[in-house]
């Protein structure tokens, strides 16, 4: 008959094929209607950057349109070793993350159906994305598994590696397989990271528990973004070469370092574009990094051309604003002088964006809101300190990236260290509320999204500083401890981030490193901001309160 897919065109299964010594192998149970050796995923996410559903048929749709219950086409595979045949029940991906999906009240558990078919053993086979604490995840999935079931068997969790991308996102693999015993608790974990590991397990002796470490937030994060930026090579057939604009700011200092890393200093080269209101102690931080790092440097100054665009913009008697001026020379460099250097070199070059001025929209359009890759645009500033004291500590184990540019915990500056700014007009300095503005908006970005009225609801509570895992003394440093300013801040902070959405969209390939990054994982609307009856009444009874008070441990 005709089996057509939901969008009338041929169907698509994102399937196992099990075969040995060149031939398929068979099921315990044949059952007519899946060809021999092939297993089609019966769980299809929807959600984040995945859209399974949006191209494959699932093995649930093929048993309702074969008028049969899904689980009698969920059967072990027979392997052979030696003289006996062992049932294996194979998975993909989804399956192991089956509890959310329902069926009669209950978790739709492909282990279990596998196991109830005597399944002496389960491989799944994955291509789960890296995110923090990835592996741990997996841990209490499998965990879960084991404690919905009457009896386990050893579980096998084979993950791919490598890098992959929808347009706007690069998303990358770690691989992390691991081998689980009969309790559900790991028992064998690949050794390496975002790289191929044989694993070999004695199914006799080596079933007892291990212990998985903690890993470093930043590292994995670092091992993130430089597979990410490597995975260009699969593209190109070499490594690329970038040229970067280096303002001598800790943003450009920190993806300079990256390319570096990535590509080696022969691929890399570092351009200053000073206008007058660029300090001498900007300009030579950017020297000064460019010779550590071994690249050729650049210094090509913009004033010449910002007074020539100035003079053909006033050519129809309206002067153009400060802020105007300021947009002027961020277009310059980006456009004139950056993407024309690139094209000329025949290279790249990168948006040094990091995630809370994506989220403020704090850079220009065809300014440096452009690039062919966001190497730390899921990063918040917060993230990007920490990740230079690392490279500056673990990597090259000396003082690359200047401790002028890193702030203390409390993020202040000594007055002869460089605080961020877009260095545009006369004694700029970034308008955001570093540490407060990043936990912030890792709340309102993370996968379990937090609302305005949440924030209002913790603060009114006590519980803000808790809930955002900060200390009083920086609340009292960017006056959050104080109603009104707290108020006042989080309105503009809300309606910055949704004003900006149209730039969003515009952005750059993001390397992934958080639970919910802007590109194809934060999907968003250009909508404007409408504040709610619960908005109104929490805004009331804050501002009756003289002062943030903090509820005890």
């Amino acid at each position: 008959g005709y089996h057509p897919n939901k969008d009338g065109r041929s169907r698509k299964y994102n399937a196992v094929y099990v075969m040995q010594n060149g031939k398929y192998a068979g099921r315990m149970e044949e059952n007519g209607i899946l060809p021999q050796g092939i297993q089609p995923k019966t769980l299809l996410p929807n959600y984040r950057f995945f859209d399974d559903e949006r191209y494959f048929f699932s093995l649930p749709d093929v048993a309702a349109d074969y008028g049969k219950e899904f689980s009698e086409l969920l059967s072990p595979f027979l392997i052979s070793k030696g003289d006996e045949n062992i049932p294996v029940g194979l998975e993909l991906c989804e399956d192991l993350w089956c509890e959310d999906y329902r069926i009669n009240g209950s978790p739709l558990n492909i282990t279990n159906i596998l196991i109830e078919s005597e399944a002496q053993k389960i491989v799944n086979l994955s291509a789960s994305p890296w995110t923090f604490r990835k592996n741990h995840a997996r841990d209490r999935r499998v965990k879960f598994l084991k404690e919905q079931s009457d009896t386990f068997v050893p579980f096998y969790y084979v993950n791919c590696i490598g890098v992959q991308n929808n347009g706007k996102n690069v998303i990358t693999f770690d691989g992390g397989s691991t081998v689980y015993n009969t309790n559900g608790e790991p028992c064998l974990l690949s050794g390496k990271g975002w790289e191929e590991d044989l694993m070999i397990i004695d199914e006799h002796t080596s079933f007892s528990d291990c212990k998985r470490k903690i890993g470093n937030t930043t590292r994995e994060k670092y091992l993130a973004i430089t597979n990410g930026l490597r995975y260009s090579k699969n593209i190109l057939g070499e490594d690329p070469k970038f040229v970067i604009g280096l303002s001598g700011g800790i943003d450009s200092s920190l993806v300079a370092s990256l390319l570096v890393i990535a590509f080696g200093k022969e691929n890399v080269i570092g351009l200053n574009m000073p206008s007058k209101y660029n300090t001498e102690k900007t300009k030579a931080a950017a020297h000064t990094l460019a010779e550590k790092l071994g690249i050729k440097y650049l210094i090509m100054p913009i004033e010449d051309m910002v007074n020539a665009n100035k003079s053909t913009l006033e050519l129809d008697g309206q002067a153009l604003s400060e802020f105007n001026l300021e947009n002027v020379q961020a277009k310059i460099r980006g456009t004139s002088i950056l993407s024309n250097l690139a094209a000329k070199y025949r290279c790249f070059f990168p948006s040094n964006g990091n995630k809370l001025e994506i989220a403020l929209g704090y850079s220009t359009l065809y300014g440096d809101w452009g690039g062919a890759i966001a190497p730390i645009g899921d990063l918040t500033k917060s993230e990007v300190v920490a990740m230079c004291r690392y490279i500056n500590d673990e990597v090259f184990e000396e003082e690359i990236i200047s401790e002028l540019l890193l702030p203390d915990a409390l993020w202040r500056y000594s007055r002869d260290q460089i605080q961020p700014s877009a260095e545009l007009k006369e004694n700029q300095v970034d308008p955001m509320k570093f540490g407060y503005h990043c936990k912030l908006l890792e709340e309102i970005t993370n996968y379990q999204k937090k609302s305005i009225e949440d924030i209002m609801s913790w603060y009114l509570g006590g519980i803000l500083h808790k809930k955002l895992n900060i200390n009083i003394e920086l609340m009292a440093r960017w006056k959050i401890d104080e109603p009104e300013e707290f108020l006042r801040d989080l309105e503009w902070f809300y309606d910055t981030i949704q004003k900006n959405v149209f730039k969003r969209v515009q952005c750059p390939p993001i390397i992934l490193t958080s639970k919910s990054s802007y590109g194809y994982d934060i999907r968003e609307s250009i909508l404007p901001v409408r504040k709610t009856r619960k908005f109104e009444e929490l805004n009331e009874k804050i501002l009756e309160m003289d002062r943030y008070l903090p509820k005890g441990d």
